[in-house]
């Protein structure tokens, strides 16, 4: 019984001594950030720290705490090749976008992408199969997934919430940081009248710290702000921890990142600014305060976060951007009110409905139906349509073409699009619903605003070799480009001498790896079967020496 109290002791230090364990930082190069928590990236916010690496790949990753292994992924998109660690102190690390996994876990995952016939897998481990000590080296630097360049994407999540926590906010790794953020654009936005209250853009001040004249603002209106965080020893602009708004002495808008539950970041698309970030624009803050946006639990706002101007006078708004270690930039304007405001003219040409966010709303016209369900508005809408074109056989087009709202407006979810369409007989499993443009490209059937038709793809992908001189190989590589121009291509699968062979299919390009462990020095051939959305199927075979 003493040995066991002994043990039981022993083991109580232990895992008291590992889950006090301070976090020591993933890359031995000095301590620089390409992006931190918190920023705007359109449709979510960055949930961790994206560490400089000099522009190269290859460093070694140390795991930050003790722990296990207990999850890998591997995908062609967002973290790429990922890994996780789960401590005893209830928090998960996680690594995005690596070159390589260090020796068996890499071994363990290729032997199940060739079991599943598969490059992206995901696989869960326990505690006793990759157990990890703090400093340990688990992968090296890549670009991997849905990266723009090298560098090492680091998350640290509340286990038991998956919740993503700002440990620069937490201090536990901590630059230099003596710079305040920087405005670098400010837009002022006056509110219609209409039954259902819409706005339009009266003031683009591209250099905000340098407005000195006042400001005429109707009755009612509201201000957006792109601001950037800055820090010492890089050049990237980096999040901006909180925003506020404040009319005299008035606080009308604050916003506060926090800590950033993924389910909740999704309604990003209802702070910012949307049409100003719709395709790849900058992301503006907003004060407006949308009645279905739920990050209002860190949004302190009066008047829903409108500036009211109720008299005459010269008021002065005031606009703070403050990062997470306390540095604040802020600007002045003197505004005055004004009346002498008309909304832009509407499309007389559009069929104009009034939608209500909370409610399922749904409209029927000739050949279509659109059915958007409840809460995927943010706010009430003047939801808009008409139809734009007719059937185009010569283009593969077999319905009419209907444009669906206005992309310009933020949706949280997608509705339901039918359209009629005259399918030619025998080609009904060709058919999908296509965004319409210059190019016809698959929507699926759940879509959002824009503008769409029903379009026949009968014609198989392309398979084209982009070999090195004097044949298909380039070094230990292969990359062959696969395209389709309606419906775009669902799978690639490569074949070896008649075997499954590891590749990776990412934007129109197959790419794989010769390794000697796996394939012998010679002659072989080499398969690539391509099928599209619609099932069209393509085959090309070539011969190669390795």
């Amino acid at each position: 019984m003493k040995r066991l109290s002994v043990w039981i002791v022993t083991l109580f230090l232990g895992m008291s001594a590992w889950a006090q364990e301070q976090a020591i930082r993933p890359l031995e190069v000095p301590m620089s950030f390409s992006g931190t928590y918190g920023e705007l990236r359109h449709d979510h916010f960055h949930g961790g720290l994206d560490w400089r690496v000099g522009g190269k790949v290859g460093d070694d990753i140390h795991v930050i705490k003790s722990g296990y292994i207990s999850r890998v992924s591997v995908s062609p998109w967002g973290y790429g090749n990922g890994i996780y660690v789960t401590h005893p102190d209830g928090t998960t690390s996680v690594y995005g976008h690596l070159l390589r996994f260090c020796e068996p876990v890499a071994r363990r995952v290729e032997e199940e992408q060739y079991a599943r016939e598969s490059f992206s897998v995901n696989l869960e481990f326990g505690p006793d199969e990759f157990p990890v000590q703090q400093g340990d080296v688990i992968g090296q630097v890549g670009n991997t997934g849905s990266s723009a360049g090298p560098h090492l994407h680091m998350e640290i999540r509340d286990s038991e919430q998956d919740l993503p926590l700002n440990y620069l906010s937490r201090d536990v790794y901590t630059p230099v940081d003596k710079m305040s953020p920087q405005f670098h654009r400010v837009c002022f936005y006056a509110l219609d009248t209409l039954p259902v209250t819409g706005s339009w853009r009266i003031y683009n001040l591209t250099q905000p710290a340098s407005v000195r004249d006042t400001l005429v603002l109707p009755h009612r209106s509201y201000v957006a702000i792109d601001a950037t965080d800055r820090q010492e020893g890089t050049g990237s602009k980096l999040a901006v921890e909180e925003y506020r708004v404040t009319l005299d002495q008035t606080l009308l808008f604050s916003f506060k990142v926090g800590d950033m539950p993924f389910d909740k970041g999704r309604y990003i698309k209802s702070l910012i600014q949307f049409d100003e970030s719709r395709g790849g624009g900058r992301d503006l803050v907003k004060s407006k305060v949308d009645p279905n946006n739920l990050l209002a639990d860190r949004i302190t706002s009066r008047d829903g976060g409108l500036i009211v101007l109720e008299d005459d006078a010269v008021h002065t708004i005031r606009l703070d951007a403050i990062d997470e270690h306390g540095n604040r930039a802020t600007v002045h304007y003197k505004v005055r009110r004004g009346d002498d405001f008309t909304p832009p003219e509407r499309d007389t040409s559009l069929t104009y409905v009034p939608w209500l966010w909370y409610t399922q709303n749904v409209v029927t016209d000739s050949t279509m139906a659109y059915y958007l369900p409840a809460g995927a508005l943010y706010d009430n809408i003047n939801f808009s349509y008409k139809k734009v074109g007719d059937p185009d056989p010569s283009r593969g087009i077999v319905s009419e073409v209907w444009q669906i709202g206005t992309p310009d407006i933020p949706l949280q979810m997608a509705g339901e699009l039918e359209i009629a369409a005259a399918v030619p007989e025998g080609l009904e499993d060709k058919t999908y619903m296509a965004n319409y443009g210059k190019t016809l490209t698959h929507s699926g059937v759940q879509v959002r605003f824009g503008t769409y038709c029903v379009a026949v793809d009968t014609v198989a992908p392309s398979i084209s070799f982009l070999g090195g001189k004097g044949g298909i190989v380039n070094g230990s590589t292969i990359r062959i480009r696969v395209r389709d121009d309606a419906s775009g291509v669902s799978s690639a699968r490569v074949e070896i001498d008649g075997r499954w062979y590891l590749s990776m299919l990412k934007r129109d390009i197959v790419s794989l790896e010769l390794k000697e462990d796996r394939l012998k020095r010679g002659k072989h051939r080499i398969d690539v079967f391509v099928t599209d959305i619609c099932g069209n199927e393509s085959h090309e075979t070539r011969e190669f020496t390795y």
